[in-house]
């Protein structure tokens, strides 16, 4: 579990040293777009420019094509980056909570998917308890996977993880396979534990279907547990001044129940308490009060 030490998930996340990445992408703007028009004619042929970058990270880069835009065109350096958001289309299709999907490329580590214009006032009114909603049905949606999906994703289970050692990043064993008890009775031993979205109020957006969807889903893994969403989530409300923690660890359960979790609210905070010390997290930002 890796990213910034700062923000919500501070102390539960861990800085990757300098040099990790061997084949860093290009931060200059004009030079990615330069070579995404190479990536467009070689893997993603037919698609209409003109191309515009928005973001020209060394990990990832992004672009808009088309005037006015229509698809983005996403880049990954990190070949894990590129899988785990392919993963995510893959197990959240059909469930309307990220933008479609039309073509991913293997070889260039490449995404072609919808450009959703229009953002989200997380402080307009159900706009945030629409999120939480967003955020359940990731959480639930082994739930609702066809066979094939489940059987492929079966030794992510919630019970088979907990059979399994710890992911190197938890520092308390003992306080990680509570957790994973209490997910696991929450949700059965078949669920697999979709988490740590990378949640921010800039990475919502609105379908043309109307529904919310989150345009950034590419750290997204299967061995998390949904906790650290949830507090995500109690952090971004108190910055906003939208409602409190409490109340949202309320509307999540009241959605996640409704998506056929069995959570009961002694058990959550439990489970939040476990996961802050089972990583090392440094505040629950009110999410268990």
């Amino acid at each position: 579990m890796t990213a910034a030490p700062a923000g919500p998930l501070d102390g539960a996340t861990r800085a990757r040293p300098d040099g990790w990445l061997p084949n860093p992408l290009t931060i200059d703007p004009a030079a990615a777009e330069r070579q995404a028009y190479v990536l467009l004619t070689r893997h993603h042929p037919g698609e209409p420019g003109p191309v515009r970058c928005i973001t020209a990270r060394y990990r990832t880069a992004v672009f808009t094509l088309g005037t006015p835009p229509h698809r983005i065109l996403k880049h990954h350096a990190d070949e894990a980056g590129y899988l785990s958001e392919v993963l995510a289309y893959e197990l959240l299709h059909g469930e309307h909570v990220l933008p479609e999907l039309h073509r991913s490329c293997d070889t260039s580590r490449t995404l072609l998917v919808d450009y959703l214009e229009q953002s989200v006032q997380l402080t307009a009114a159900n706009a945030f308890d629409e999120l939480i909603r967003a955020v359940a049905v990731i959480h639930t949606a082994s739930l609702r996977w066809q066979t094939e999906v489940a059987e492929a994703m079966a030794r992510w289970g919630a019970g088979n993880l907990l059979d399994s050692p710890p992911p190197e990043w938890v520092t308390r064993a003992d306080n990680w396979r509570l957790l994973l008890r209490l997910v696991n009775d929450a949700h059965g031993s078949n669920h697999v534990p979709l988490g740590h979205l990378d949640l921010k109020p800039e990475h919502v957006r609105r379908r043309i279907d109307g529904q919310l969807a989150l345009v950034d889903a590419e750290t997204l893994r299967p061995d998390i547990t949904g906790l650290p969403d949830l507090i995500t989530l109690a952090y971004i409300a108190r910055e906003l001044g939208q409602s409190s923690p409490r109340s949202v660890r309320h509307a999540y359960l009241h959605h996640v129940r409704e998506l056929g979790a069995q959570w009961n609210d002694a058990d959550l905070i439990r489970a939040l308490t476990a996961f802050a010390a089972a990583t090392g997290l440094r505040s629950l930002h009110g999410a268990h009060e």
